[in-house]
């Protein structure tokens, strides 16, 4: 128990994170729906979240629903593991450390964008465009500095 009592901030509000965390998420969307406007490349992580679920739920709307809201409850969790972990570890203003948390998560999972490409339905089809490509990590890095940054500024402990 006492590693864990050190691990979790005793600063830690997860209710405060649970909300900042779904507003974090709705400007990362928000910047997902303009990149993909402004670059044409339409990976969508909803689209990809819906495509985890299989060929047909990948055609049903009850499904894209689904996915929006595992997206949300994915920004929630995040904000949840940098205000009990992350946020005091990091350096430099709440700014900051948002912005670096949201970098970090990015490209600590990036390895696995080959996986994607290779094995993901909707990407197979054509549906949506490869993931591991120049476009498509310059958009993920930009979403999630978004992300960060509405994580760092908003939550307060």
């Amino acid at each position: 128990m006492k590693v864990i009592n050190r691990i979790i901030s005793r600063r830690w509000r997860p209710e405060r994170a649970a909300v900042v965390g779904l507003l974090a998420t709705t400007a990362y969307s928000i910047a997902m729906e303009g990149d993909m406007s402004i670059t044409g490349n339409r990976f969508s992580d909803v689209r990809f979240i819906q495509g985890l679920m299989g060929a047909r739920a990948a055609t049903l709307k009850r499904f894209l629903l689904f996915a929006w809201i595992l997206h949300m409850l994915n920004g929630v969790a995040l904000a949840e593991l940098y205000a009990a972990v992350f946020k005091r570890f990091l350096p430099g203003p709440d700014w900051l450390k948002g912005a670096i948390f949201g970098e970090l998560f990015i490209v600590s999972a990036w390895w696995l964008t080959p996986l994607a490409d290779k094995y993901h339905p909707l990407i197979q089809s054509g549906e949506l465009p490869k993931l591991a490509n120049r476009t498509s990590f310059i958009q993920n890095i930009v979403r999630h500095l978004v992300f960060g940054l509405a994580l760092g500024i908003l939550y307060r402990d």
